[in-house]
């Protein structure tokens, strides 16, 4: 995540500023040191909770009622960051969405499936499939095409990629339409740009308060399917696809390296992590001066 370096930078710089601040101004010692603590964890809170919201894609869920692009829920831009976790019910079910994209832009999709069971035992012709149709209504399938394992701090999941799409948008509406021979689960990411609480039309976000697990995470534990030897057995043939090759460096490489690899989402937890310490470290010696510089 390139932006969280700079936010702890300026958080820092930010805490520096707080102080000499502090120091300069005619209070008591005491009065100092708590206006300095409110300050410190105000910017704490800030940072942890940047940190956590820009690390992930925001997430749509799409139920039975979505059973094709026109009814599914409407993305206004697909260049922002979504996540359509979804669930196939039976080998004929469908679901869809549609995503609204300008010319020139980048349209950026990715296929995922549960590195569990049943999704992670299907044999390649019973993996999900989506079929992209573009405003002047030409179309492509996106399917498996190799094989990438990740795991998502932080919801502690973990996901097969399979697929990944990047081409230059045209001006209109996008319909996709995902399909399958076998029910499971699967995930579809579109576009870059984390910006969260974007209004989805067709669509009703799930509530959030009070729930004891988030959506995520209880969309992942409920399995789409019975655990059988066929699905395990099933498992060595998804080595037939081939492993995913680097290609040289452009938009889909930086997309997949920020906010879906598993270094990406380690880089950004160990900078939070580092701003934390720094924080300790840095109220510690505000303190300390403050007292010492305080009657």
């Amino acid at each position: 995540m390139p932006t969280t370096p700079i936010l702890v930078f300026v958080a820092l710089c930010a805490l520096a500023l707080g102080v000499v601040t502090l120091v300069r101004v005619s209070t008591s010692w005491s009065r100092a040191a708590r206006r300095f603590c409110v300050w410190l964890v105000l910017i704490v809170a800030v940072v942890i909770g940047y940190s956590a919201t820009s690390s992930a894609h925001d997430p749509v869920f799409l139920t039975d009622d979505h059973f094709a692009p026109e009814i599914g829920p409407f993305l206004p831009d697909g260049t922002i960051s979504f996540a359509m976790y979804g669930r196939l019910a039976e080998p004929t079910s469908t679901q869809g969405f549609q995503a609204r994209m300008q010319q020139g832009q980048s349209l950026n999709l990715s296929l995922l499936v549960p590195a569990a069971l049943p999704e992670i035992g299907f044999e390649i012709g019973s993996l999900p499939e989506v079929k992209v149709t573009r405003p002047d209504q030409t179309s492509f399938v996106l399917s498996a095409q190799f094989r990438e394992t990740f795991h998502e701090p932080f919801t502690n999941t973990t996901y097969l990629r399979l697929a990944d799409h990047l081409e230059e948008a045209q001006q209109g509406e996008y319909s996709l339409l995902i399909s399958g021979t076998a029910a499971g689960r699967y995930v579809v990411s579109i576009g870059t740009l984390e910006r969260f609480g974007t209004e989805i039309g067709r669509y009703t976000r799930p509530l959030v308060v009070g729930r004891s697990t988030s959506p995520v995470v209880e969309w992942f534990e409920t399995n789409s399917g019975p655990e059988s030897n066929e699905n395990v057995e099933s498992l060595k043939k998804l080595n037939d696809v081939p492993k995913k090759v680097t290609s040289e460096p452009g938009p889909e490489q930086t997309r997949t390296n920020q906010t879906t690899s598993p270094g990406a989402a380690d880089t950004g937890t160990n900078w939070t992590v580092f701003f934390v310490a720094a924080c300790v470290a840095l109220a510690l010696a505000g303190v300390a001066v403050i007292r010492k510089r305080k009657p």
